[in-house]
């Protein structure tokens, strides 16, 4: 017994918060996909694989990583905290507004097919160039590399099919959405975007984004998801996430016939563990090598500004990495940093403190205003942050220029829906 505490005491404790996360969900009655509580249940989680130490290079974490990882949760927690302390929930109006009253849901319904048009068009090219779907040829990983240049304007149409399937499901609903045939013109035509992207262009990113907006619009337009549901759930994309790896080849062009049961299990665990151990490796640089220059915040906006080119020429200009962390891999092939790396070396210790706590503030906000408003705007702008927020372990979202056009794009087409509230006398 002791030896088994001694080898996985931190994936033991990390364990127990990832039931408590469950735990306080089903036993109190409470909404599981609570900002805090999903990042909480999000870094344990894959903290907790990480440690299980399937593979050499994920080494113990030195006292300075812990603060790093440590003080993010915790003043994520406590961001929260604060926000109900000055705001407690009790004194929260009861709102019971009919959104088609304040809301066009033709006209969202049109935007969703103007959207929906720019995605096949960009499928369309992509097919051209290809000579077929990505999934049907001898070498996937040729055409899924990037080497490949698609094209601005068709990578960022069909990687934006998750954009697409937000704005149909977010109308699918019959508790906001009273028009029955864009209800199910919507849900049909989601399910088909994201088979379509699976064989077009099989990325894993797209398929989650996807299903994961899928979950949360569900768990607030329709139903609370039972507990039972999210650990289903969690096991199904552990199968989905090696399915695709598979199908992408992307161990070499015979992987799906040469590898064992064992190999096939490494892929998540590298993929989730990969993140904490250069995490740990990049924040531990020997003074006389450092790793990555200190940007100085500026490269926190190259996300906002990417489509500009300016974000670019500053960071080739400066020597600082691109997305795929060129200089920092512990291992090579093995790229992904979590979000407390890019905070770091844009604000240093103190930013991966005051980040995640301000983040935090703004997510409860959203969360708690998004009931009381009954805004579908709100409603998907919360879909996609809380998405980043779960998915802060393996990228930091507000880095890529795709992130803020879909929120701009979310901003502007639903703002042109409100429509003014009818008064009614009583």
């Amino acid at each position: 017994m002791y030896d088994i505490w001694d080898n996985y005491s931190v994936s033991i404790v990390c364990l127990v918060a990832v039931i408590f996360c469950l735990w306080q969900t089903w036993y109190l009655k409470k909404d599981f996909f609570v900002p805090a509580n999903v990042y909480v249940f999000a870094q344990c989680l894959t903290l907790g694989i990480a440690y299980i130490k399937f593979d050499p290079a994920m080494t113990d974490f030195t006292s300075k990583t812990w603060m790093v990882w440590g003080g993010a949760l915790f003043s994520f927690v406590l961001g929260s905290v604060v926000y109900y302390l000055v705001n407690p929930r009790d004194h929260l109006p009861k709102v019971d507004t009919d959104v088609a009253s304040i809301y066009n849901w033709r006209l969202h319904f049109i935007f969703s097919i103007v959207l929906m048009l720019a995605y096949f068009v960009g499928v369309a090219l992509m097919i051209k160039k290809v000579g077929t779907l990505i999934i049907l040829t001898d070498n996937i990983s040729k055409w899924v590399s990037s080497d490949v240049d698609y094209g601005a304007f068709t990578s960022t149409a069909v990687a934006s099919s998750p954009l697409v399937v937000l704005f149909f499901m977010v109308a699918s609903f019959k508790s906001v959405n009273p028009y029955r045939g864009i209800r199910i013109f919507s849900v049909v035509m989601s399910f088909i975007i994201i088979a379509l992207t699976v064989c077009v262009y099989p990325s894993r990113t797209s398929l989650f984004l996807s299903l994961g907006f899928i979950l949360i619009l569900f768990n607030n337009l329709k139903a609370r998801i039972p507990i039972r549901v999210i650990v289903g759930a969690l096991l199904v994309a552990v199968v989905l996430f090696v399915a695709v790896a598979l199908f992408r080849s992307q161990y070499g062009a015979n992987s799906l016939q040469g590898m064992v049961a064992k190999q096939a299990m490494s892929i998540p665990y590298r993929y989730v563990a990969n993140n904490y151990w250069n995490l740990d490796y990049m924040l531990n640089s020997p003074p006389d090598d450092e790793r990555h220059p200190f940007t100085y915040g500026i490269d926190a906006l190259n996300g906002m500004f990417e489509y500009t080119t300016i974000p670019g020429a500053i960071r080739r200009s400066m020597g600082w990495d691109g997305m795929f962390n060129e200089s920092v891999n512990k291992v090579p092939a093995y790229n992904t940093t979590g979000y407390l790396w890019e905070v770091y070396k844009d604000w240093g210790i103190v930013g991966t403190v005051l980040f995640p706590f301000f983040v935090s503030l703004f997510m409860t906000f959203l969360y708690e205003r998004m009931k009381e408003a009954r805004s579908p705007g709100l409603w998907m702008l919360f879909t996609i942050f809380l998405y980043y927020v779960g998915w802060w372990f393996f990228l930091a979202g507000y880095k890529f220029g795709m992130f803020w056009l879909w929120v701009y794009l979310v901003i502007a087409l639903t703002k042109i829906c409100e429509q003014k509230k009818v008064e009614h006398a009583h």
